[in-house]
């Protein structure tokens, strides 16, 4: 006999070291010549002006300045296209007049988002007024009329009178 229990092997035990992948500088950041802005796997993000990419698809900044973020169309080399997002260092003299420029742009449609569904408020506000006063007037409810309930008669159950022989 054995003197010791057999022992089961664990076979998933195994796990890799973390990668610490992602975006490490967000829009509006400050960022020095060199920083690394995403570390990523694949093209996900593109580099674009004052920004390199490195062997490992690394994007690091050129100069100092500011990280923004922008979307653009890309064509493959078989035609087909794919918004990808661009990342870009802005000197520091110049950020101010991005967003600026950037500010100027969202604001102008929102605000006429505002007066539109103001005036779409005002119409339907109108338009309840309206149909309060143009509804007909409730007729008297009906009087339904009693069901009569039958109720059956069960015949009585019959006593077998059982004989002990």
């Amino acid at each position: 006999m054995a003197h010791k229990k057999a022992a089961g092997s664990a076979k998933n035990l195994r796990d890799s070291n973390p990668k610490y992948r992602g975006v490490k500088l967000f829009g509006g950041q400050k960022t020095i010549a060199g920083n690394i802005i995403i570390r990523q796997k694949g093209e996900k993000f593109v580099s674009g002006d004052n920004t390199y990419t490195g062997k490992d698809k690394t994007i690091h900044a050129n100069i100092d300045g500011v990280v923004t973020f922008s979307k653009k169309n890309i064509q493959r080399f078989d035609g087909r296209k794919y918004l990808k997002t661009v990342v870009n260092v802005v000197p520091h003299g110049e950020e101010k007049e991005v967003v600026v420029k950037k500010a100027t742009k969202e604001l102008a449609p929102k605000a006429s988002a505002k007066k539109t569904t103001a005036k779409a408020t005002t119409k339907k506000a109108t338009a309840k007024t309206t149909t309060k006063k143009a509804t007909p007037e409730k007729k008297p409810a009906t009087k339904v009329a009693a069901k009569k309930t039958t109720t059956k008669k069960t015949p009585a159950k019959k006593t077998s009178t059982k004989k002990t022989t």
